[in-house]
């Protein structure tokens, strides 16, 4: 890509990387059309996964003899994450090879790589040039096709701001039908004869009358979700009043363990979104633990690179934060499962559910600047792990209203 007229056809490139697609042989066929049109000698992507198997692809094929998957990667990627925006490195019979991080929000980082011929040095505004290719590919349908769903953020934080606006007026109107129901109900039961049928008939209207209340209530958490509530807050307080509430609804004797470094920070939020927010997390681990099980749940303060904020679906930016991870000992979220929780904002397996848990707490992660990842718990454990990061009250930037996602997901 030495001359002009090259320069001009690797640019006009770029937009075929953002066609939609379902086919993962698309990908493959947009990096040989890439190659071309760039005149590299070879190029290539690797992805390491989210704690599973990754991705290998190269042009032309298996360059290396046995293998397709260069071996400066790992240092590539290693330099890549601690701030380098390009890696060179020396190649007999070449230009050199040149890699640009490739990280989808709250995935995994990978690399793109690129080599050119001998004789022709690489510049500024070529390196300069697959920075730019890989920033596209992080939001490639094409890519999607291969590592699975590729999520925008912007437009998830918009489809669910949507849906808490409807959430709250759907909430109130059915909050007045209840209320009517339940309240009818109970002047009603006392006028029948204790143990009849109708009398277990109308305490029946008044049961269902109730759990419906429930589901409103988490419609309105949902609809206020998005407010800014700054103030501090103490994650061990929280945690331990959602311990308390979770006693009484767990019949299957599951622990939570805590490990809490001394002194912790209070967090940027105020206490009522953040005991909701742990409180669907702390709910839906020890639903997956069978009986005995046991959810842990460590804190401690962290300090975050642009490459670890990135690494989470939200709102996260760099500096101090304090990290929560609440961990269980259940089978595990399968990966199709996974992939439709960021994709589909209210997908749920759970018979009972709606899939507003992680919703709601997305949207109170995301207003107050945090975010969340979940993960298989590291071998040879088992079960799931949900990290959640927010700012500390200390470091917190100053409030603004809520919209839409500079930079920086969840299903329940």
């Amino acid at each position: 890509m030495s001359t002009p007229g090259t320069l001009s056809a690797a640019l006009a490139f770029l937009p075929s990387w953002w066609q939609e697609t379902t086919d993962p042989a698309v990908f493959d066929a947009l990096l040989a059309g890439w190659s071309r049109a760039c005149g590299w000698r070879a190029c290539g992507f690797v992805w390491p996964g989210d704690n599973g198997p990754g991705v290998v692809k190269a042009i032309p094929g298996s360059i290396h003899g046995d293998t397709s998957t260069p071996p400066e990667v790992p240092d590539a990627l290693r330099r890549l994450k601690s701030g380098e925006s390009t890696v060179l490195y020396s190649l007999p019979g070449t230009a050199g090879r040149v890699f640009a991080a490739v990280h989808p929000i709250g995935r995994s980082v990978g690399v793109v790589w690129a080599e050119k011929p001998t004789g022709q040095a690489w510049t500024d505004s070529e390196r300069a040039y697959l920075v730019l290719v890989g920033k596209t590919l992080e939001r490639s349908p094409a890519l999607a096709t291969v590592i699975g769903p590729v999520i925008d953020p912007d437009r998830l934080y918009q489809r669910l701001g949507d849906t808490a606006i409807i959430a709250g007026r759907m909430a109130h109107d059915f909050d007045n039908l209840l209320q009517g129901i339940i309240g009818f109900s109970d002047l009603t039961l006392p006028l029948l004869v204790p143990g009849s049928q109708p009398a277990n008939f109308v305490a029946e209207i008044s049961k269902v009358g109730q759990r419906g209340i429930q589901f409103t209530q988490q419609l309105h958490h949902l609809s206020r979700s998005g407010q800014v509530k700054p103030n501090p807050a103490s994650v061990p307080l929280a945690v331990a009043k959602e311990e308390g509430r979770l006693k009484s609804l767990s019949p299957n004797g599951v622990r939570v363990e805590k490990d809490f470094t001394q002194n912790l920070p209070p967090v940027g939020v105020e206490a009522g979104p953040l005991q909701i927010v742990l409180g669907h997390l702390l709910e839906n681990a020890v639903e997956a633990c069978s009986q005995g099980g046991v959810v842990r749940v460590t804190a401690r303060p962290v300090e975050l690179t642009d490459a670890d904020a990135r690494g989470y679906l939200g709102r996260v930016g760099v500096g101090g934060h304090l990290q929560i991870t609440i961990a269980d000992t259940g089978p595990g979220i399968k990966p199709e499962v996974r992939r439709r929780l960021f994709v589909e904002p209210f997908f749920t397996t759970k018979v009972r559910h709606r899939g507003l848990g992680l919703a709601i707490a997305y949207r109170v992660l995301c207003s107050h600047r945090g975010g969340i990842q979940l993960e298989p718990v590291p071998p040879p454990g088992t079960g799931t792990q949900v990290r959640v990061v927010l700012p500390l009250a200390a470091a917190r930037p100053p409030a603004t209203v809520a919209g839409p996602v500079a930079a920086t997901a969840v299903g329940g």
